[in-house]
């Protein structure tokens, strides 16, 4: 049985007022917070740190410099590497309405590229996540937050600009990241595979890996079978059994629901799969990994 996580909708009316539809906070990301929607467009930056984000039903390692823009309705969290100080991780927000966007946009001259770029974010509900690799919008985000807090004579107006001039740099980080050419040296690839291994268990798509590379699926295919000899989709399946040998090892959960975790619904194609991959069956496999047998599977 799939356990369903408690989605929580953080409203905007805990931050804004009629005449400021605008917010810039930093907060200390923790484990206490709940995973959560909000009825406002987030755009936020790792400053300090590093973590994971739990975004739209998948995860990844962050660290500073992780831009993101956040539609209205997508839900997130961010968790720190440790509960200690040496695991921090520090983040600014940026929040606004929905509204507040339609409207700026029609009061700026902005080139019609911009305001079609993020209405169509929101149309799909589609998050967007780029590097900020020279340090700009996290100086811009951090000025915005000094005057967001400090409010001295004119804050309003320059939260207001400076939020226009945070779009057009995101718009523009997006676009460099579309255009620049797949990473096909070693930290590329293994960024790829470690993608990959990250979210086997909801099922990889291979278009929709593809799309996000910016690459086709031809090259995708290439890529991963050159790197590990297998296709996509064995690499994917040895990814799952990886996974659900480390759960049988280190837990009591039972076989179906660990099979269930990784992504395999139907109990005898898992069973069938795992004992091709390591020799044993799941039983087997969690009662020689107890620490008082020395028997070991075949290596994934």
């Amino acid at each position: 049985m799939t356990v369903h996580r408690p989605i929580w909708l953080t409203p905007g009316s805990l931050f804004f007022t009629p005449e400021l539809p605008i917010c810039v906070n930093r907060a200390e990301e923790s484990f206490q917070l709940q995973e959560h929607a909000h009825d406002f467009i987030e755009i936020c930056i790792v400053a300090e740190g590093d973590g994971e984000h739990y975004i739209g039903g998948t995860h990844f390692k962050v660290a500073k410099g992780d831009l993101f823009y956040i539609p209205v309705g997508v839900s997130h969290v961010f968790r720190p590497r440790a509960a200690s100080p040496k695991g921090r991780l520090s983040v600014y927000n940026c929040i606004f309405t929905r509204e507040y966007l339609e409207g700026a946009f029609g009061a700026f001259p902005l080139e019609p590229d911009i305001p079609s770029f993020y209405e169509e974010l929101e149309r799909q509900g589609r998050w967007l996540a780029v590097r900020d690799s020279n340090g700009e919008a996290g100086r811009l985000l951090q000025r915005l937050y000094l005057e967001s807090s400090e409010r001295t004579t004119g804050y309003s107006a320059l939260l207001h600009s400076g939020l226009i001039e945070l779009l057009v740099l995101l718009r523009r980080l997006d676009r460099v990241r579309s255009a620049a050419p797949f990473p096909t040296g070693g930290s590329g690839i293994r960024e790829l595979l470690e993608r990959i291994e990250r979210d086997c268990a909801g099922g990889v798509r291979a278009g929709e890996l593809a799309a996000e590379m910016g690459i086709s699926v031809r090259q995708l295919q290439r890529t991963v079978r050159g790197a590990s000899g297998m296709s996509l989709t064995e690499y994917v399946q040895n990814a799952r059994i990886k996974e659900c040998c480390r759960l049988l090892g280190e837990t009591s959960d039972k076989i179906g629901s660990i099979a269930a975790a990784v992504g395999y619904q139907d109990l005898k194609f898992f069973n069938r799969l795992f004992k091709e991959r390591t020799g044993m069956t799941p039983s087997e496999y969690r009662e020689r990994s107890r620490p008082s047998s020395g028997a070991t599977g075949r290596a994934l």
